[in-house]
C-alpha cells in the first residue's frame, strides 16, 4: 500500500491548488472527466474549478438523421463553457420514423405501432414502447413529471386529430385525456406551437397569435385560453423555461425594423415583463436570405436560451444568457451542421444541462467516443 501511495505521488504532477484550478478552468468539460481520475487532489481541483472558476452551462445539441436507409443518426454538441463543439460517436439509434423534437430536452420517433423517446441530455438513452392509439404526424411530445404527454398533430383521417394521450412512466401504460382546446383545431401540430414544461404542467403557445394554454396531466384537462400581451407588435411567439421561470422570446417589427426581445412571463395571468433585447447584428445573423425569419425557434435550459432559424442559409445560432441580477448576455455560435451542408439529412435541435457526472456515465458505455473540435 505504501509503495502504491508513493507511486501515485511520484506520477501526480505538482501544482499549487489555485494554479491547477485556473488551468482546469480552460480545459473542455469532456476532458475534465479523465482529469478527475488522475488523483483525489485532482478530482477535488476539478470540482472546485467547476464551482468557483468556470461553471458548466447548458449545451446546444444538434442531431441529424439520414433520410434514406440505414437512416444513420449523428450528434454534435456545443459546450459554451469551453466554446468548443464536441462530436459524439455512438451506434446509430434504431429507426422507427422521422427523428423529431417539439421541446427543449426531448427527442422522439413515432409510428403506428412504436413510440421511441429520449429525455437523456445527450440523447444516448432511449425507451421503446408501444405506440399511442391515435396515429399522428407532428404532435407535441413533452415530459411532465412522470408522464409523457403526446398531444395533437393527428392525421386528418383520425376521428380526433387534437386527441391527447399520456404515457405513464411508472405504470408503463397509455391513458386518454381531454382533447386540445377547440381554438387550436387549425394549429394543433407542433410546427405551429411553442412548448414549455414543468414537473406539474405543459404550457402551449400559438406562435402566430400568442394565445396560450396549459395542460395538467393529473386531471387530464386543459385551461381556458390566455393571451400573451408584451405590449409590442410580436410576429412570432416562442416560450421556454429558464431557472424555473417562464420566458417569451418574440420577433417584433418596430418602425420596419426586425427586433428580437425577451420577456419574463408570470404564470398566473401570463403578464409580460421585458428583460432584454437581442443586438441588431445578431438579429441579422438569424435571417435567411430566401425565407426571412419564417422558422424562428428557441431551446432553453438552465439560464441559457438558444435562438435559431431552422431553415436554409442560416449558419449561426444566437445564444442568450439570462443574468440573475437582470439583463442578458448575447453571443453567436457557428452551426457546424448547417442545412446547406447536410442535404439528405434531418436536423433536430435540443438543449440540456450537461455535467461532468453525466459525461462520465456516458463515456463508460460501449462504442462511445467524444471528439473535441478547436474553438472557431
Amino acid at each position: 500500500m505504501a509503495d502504491q501511495q508513493m507511486a501515485e505521488q511520484l506520477e501526480e504532477p505538482e501544482f499549487n491548488d489555485d494554479v491547477l484550478e485556473t488551468i482546469l478552468s480552460h480545459v473542455p468539460l469532456v476532458d475534465l472527466v479523465s482529469a478527475s481520475h488522475v488523483s483525489k487532489s485532482w478530482r477535488a481541483a476539478v470540482s472546485s474549478s467547476l464551482i468557483h472558476h468556470n461553471k458548466p452551462r447548458p449545451w446546444l445539441i444538434l442531431h441529424t438523421q439520414g433520410t434514406r436507409s440505414p437512416y444513420a443518426t449523428t450528434t454534435q454538441a456545443y459546450d459554451p463553457r469551453s466554446g468548443v463543439w464536441v462530436k459524439l460517436s455512438r451506434p446509430s439509434v434504431p429507426y422507427i420514423s422521422d427523428l423529431k423534437s417539439s421541446h427543449s430536452n426531448c427527442l422522439y420517433m413515432l409510428s403506428r405501432s412504436r413510440f421511441s423517446f429520449s429525455f437523456d441530455p445527450l440523447g444516448f438513452d432511449w425507451r421503446h414502447v408501444s405506440g399511442p392509439i391515435v396515429l399522428r404526424r407532428d404532435p407535441i411530445v413533452a415530459r411532465v413529471g412522470h408522464s409523457v404527454v403526446v398531444a395533437g398533430g393527428g392525421c386528418d383521417f383520425e376521428d380526433d386529430p387534437m386527441a391527447v394521450e399520456i404515457y405513464d412512466l411508472s405504470t408503463c401504460a397509455w391513458h386518454a385525456c381531454n382533447s386540445m382546446p377547440g381554438n387550436l383545431r387549425d394549429t394543433s401540430a407542433s410546427i405551429w406551437l411553442s412548448v414549455a414544461a414543468t414537473d406539474e404542467k405543459l404550457i402551449v403557445a400559438v406562435k402566430e397569435s400568442g394565445s396560450i394554454y396549459w395542460f395538467d396531466p393529473v386531471v387530464k384537462s386543459w385551461s381556458d385560453a390566455f393571451k400573451l400581451s408584451p405590449g409590442q407588435p410580436v410576429q412570432s411567439y416562442n416560450i421556454g423555461y429558464t431557472n424555473n421561470t417562464l420566458i417569451l422570446v418574440g420577433l417584433c417589427q418596430i418602425q420596419n425594423v426586425d427586433r428580437v426581445k425577451v420577456w419574463r412571463v408570470g404564470e398566473e395571468e401570463f403578464e409580460c415583463e421585458e428583460i432584454g433585447e437581442m443586438p441588431s447584428a445578431y438579429v441579422e445573423k438569424l435571417r435567411s436570405e430566401s425565407f426571412g425569419y419564417c422558422s424562428l425557434n428557441i431551446r432553453a435550459a438552465g439560464n441559457t436560451v438558444y435562438v435559431y432559424n431552422n431553415t436554409w442559409g442560416v449558419e449561426e445560432v444566437v445564444a442568450c444568457e439570462l443574468i440573475p441580477s437582470g439583463g442578458c448576455r448575447w453571443w453567436s455560435v457557428n452551426n457546424v451542421v448547417a442545412r446547406e451542408e447536410r442535404i439528405g439529412e434531418r436536423l433536430v435541435f435540443t438543449c440540456a444541462e450537461v455535467g461532468i457526472d453525466e459525461l462520465g456515465r456516458v463515456m463508460r458505455g460501449e462504442n462511445r467516443r467524444f471528439e473535441v473540435s478547436p474553438p472557431s
